[in-house]
């Protein structure tokens, strides 16, 4: 997936965000005692806030580069947490199903004449009209 080929927000929202986003910082820091980094968040943070408001459309390079940056974030994590799913999740349960015994899909070979399964209740013939 290419960044062109997603439509980026607003560039109002995106600096709405960031003006937040370094507010929320500089409370953190604000709250730990650290000043320095308390007056650098807060200014960054007016900063954003004035470019927002008054020239929004010098954002837009910003906002290229994060969504890129989450483009190439998304494209590392979201291997990694399916893996985790299936390693962690899936393949356990499928190793204790072949441990006891299981078999759902009916995979094992059975020596028999037929492998026709039969069905207990009757098929009606409006079934096959409306299938879904």
């Amino acid at each position: 997936m290419k960044l062109s080929d997603i439509e980026l927000p607003s560039n109002k929202k995106f600096g709405f965000f960031f003006t937040i986003f370094f507010m929320i910082l500089a409370g953190y820091f604000y709250i730990n005692g650290s000043f320095s980094l308390v007056i650098a968040f807060s200014i960054t943070a007016l900063i954003f806030i004035v470019i927002t408001i008054f020239r929004a459309h010098y954002l837009l390079p910003l906002n290229k580069i994060w969504m890129s940056f989450g483009l190439l974030l998304g494209m590392i994590i979201s291997p990694i947490v399916l893996g985790i799913i299936f390693f962690g999740l899936i393949s356990p349960i499928a190793l204790l199903m072949r441990f006891f015994g299981r078999d759902e899909l009916h995979l094992k070979f059975q020596n028999k004449s037929s492998h026709w399964i039969s069905r207990a209740e009757p098929i009606q013939s409006d079934s096959f009209k409306n299938q879904f």
